[in-house]
């Protein structure tokens, strides 16, 4: 099974530019505090690179 990352939104999407919001939908990000499950890709980890400011992550 693929190691999963906890990926947590804990800064605000208001006023964020659109590439780093579509980022956070890509991942399932909807509200702040909101922690998703998702697994540990390439693709996964350039979402999370890209919106490092906004989130924390814990891997499984």
């Amino acid at each position: 099974m693929a190691k999963q990352l906890n990926v947590t939104l804990c800064k605000s999407l208001n006023g964020r530019l659109p590439d780093h919001k579509a980022c956070a939908s890509g991942l399932g990000l909807r509200r702040m505090w909101q922690t998703v499950s998702v697994a540990d890709t390439p693709e996964n980890r350039g979402m999370i690179n890209k919106i490092y400011y906004m989130v924390q992550v814990q891997e499984q």
